[in-house]
């Protein structure tokens, strides 16, 4: 009786505990200048901001079924307004998670660069890239800030002009 008395009791304890999700880890946004050309900002209710939706459901859609952690899409047909994009997920995650990452993303981007139409947002597991000009085979070779780092680098050294630091030139103020 007891025993009986313990599983009645049990089981509404368990479900007291809920599962707890986690919202992905954000690491950096870039929101890049609106002085580009073509523009860098789009307008309310406009075609490049309605390929931009369709573009986040699809890219969220195929966060399902997409076995390898990457998917790209092309939203629209004609520039101005042709919107490309794309996710990636982190290796080592799983498609769960990478869902849930891409599914965050694609529903909090718009209000961390509102107007932007060219924007690369990096989480812990995942980054999502849109664009109203090319991205596909196009690597974007600019620094960013990520992780609490600054646009030069982590170490505040341009990795493209400044050499690395050597024991040498700790020293050369002691002779």
């Amino acid at each position: 009786m007891p025993r009986k008395a313990l599983f009645v009791y049990a089981i509404p304890l368990l479900s007291l505990f809920a599962v707890i999700k986690a919202d992905p880890t954000l690491l950096s946004v870039d929101c890049q200048n609106t002085t580009l050309d073509p523009p860098g900002t789009y307008s309310p209710n406009s075609t490049y901001q309605t390929n931009l939706n369709t573009l986040f459901s699809v890219l969220s859609s195929n966060s399902n079924n997409a076995s390898n952690g990457f998917y790209n899409f092309t939203a629209g047909s004609s520039p101005p307004d042709i919107t490309y994009g794309l996710f990636l997920c982190r290796g080592d995650v799983s498609a769960a998670m990478c869902r849930d990452c891409v599914v965050n993303a694609t529903g909090h981007v718009v209000e961390q660069c509102p107007g932007s139409k060219r924007v690369t947002v990096w989480y812990d597991e995942c980054l999502l890239r849109y664009s109203n000009v090319a991205i596909f085979a196009d690597a974007d070779t600019r620094l960013f800030p990520v992780m609490g780092g600054d646009s030069l680098g982590l170490d505040g050294l341009d990795p493209l002009s400044d050499p690395p630091p050597s024991s040498n030139s700790a020293k050369q103020g002691t002779s």
